[in-house]
């Protein structure tokens, strides 16, 4: 599939060039009457044996874009997989096929918190991905992008990864997973602050070694942030450190963890 970024005098259309036959099915009139929150307006044409999706995401910007500039946090890695769900509910409630949408950081935009998604109707022989398949792919760039010191968002983004390694996996049943341990922690973490517990992170300093002139009777409390999440978080911390290498390098240290864990 052919990608081409092109700015008409009034917008930007990015278009895509199949070496298929263009066919004005049920489809393109599903998507031409009606207006899809999730998806991109998009015109198709076709000629000499070959076909043209043209797609008009306004002033949205894309996934690739955005993040080129900036690094990615646990918050935009949670809404994006929020609004994703929301999106194939709504393709699937329009009788589309959520295998047409295409799932690369290059063809997903967004606009003030609002996601957008490409549909692409037809597909070149043998070329065709699941939707499930490119989601896969789309946690490596997810972590590529994450802010390394970000634990949460790599322990979020490294569990969709192993997750979605299944042929059938539940994608909101994980995203429900997730956001259980997370309330557990919080409310765990609350706890700890009203009975005045102190973090198992703390460091006591018993000399100020700035000023050694000076004894002190009380011991310093320097307080760290807490590892969550057990043995995985320690492992985020460990490996952030370095400020990360290959992705594969993080998953095997991860599952290795994991497996120690249950020795």
């Amino acid at each position: 599939m052919k990608i081409i970024y092109e700015n008409e005098w009034d917008r930007l259309a990015v278009h895509t060039d199949l070496e298929v036959p263009y066919e004005e099915d049920y489809q393109m009139r599903m998507l031409r009457h009606n207006d899809l929150r999730f998806l991109v307006k998009v015109t198709g044409i076709g000629r000499d044996g070959r076909s043209r999706y043209t797609f008009y995401p306004g002033n949205a910007l894309s996934l690739e874009k955005i993040y080129s500039r900036q690094e990615m946090k646990r918050e935009d890695l949670e809404d994006f997989t929020e609004q994703f769900m929301e999106m194939v509910d709504e393709v699937k409630g329009h009788l589309l096929d959520p295998d047409n949408i295409i799932l690369t950081p290059e063809l997903v935009f967004i606009e003030k918190g609002q996601y957008k998604f490409c549909y692409l109707p037809a597909s070149e022989p043998g070329k065709k991905k699941t939707l499930c398949d490119m989601f896969h792919e789309m946690t490596e760039y997810f972590v590529k992008r994450l802010d390394y010191r970000d634990t949460e968002g790599i322990l979020l983004a490294y569990r969709l990864h192993k997750e979605t390694l299944k042929e059938n996996f539940d994608l909101r049943e994980i995203i429900n997973e997730y956001k259980e341990e997370k309330e557990s922690v919080s409310e765990e973490r609350k706890a700890s602050e009203i009975q005045g517990g102190m973090p198992d992170t703390a460091v006591f300093c018993t000399a100020d070694e700035d000023r050694p002139e000076k004894k002190k009777i009380y011991p310093d409390i320097v307080k760290e942030e807490p590892c969550r999440f057990g043995r995985l978080g320690k492992t985020v911390k460990k490996l952030k450190d370095r400020r990360w290498g290959k992705w594969e390098d993080l998953i095997t240290e991860i599952d290795r963890q994991e497996t120690e864990g249950h020795l």
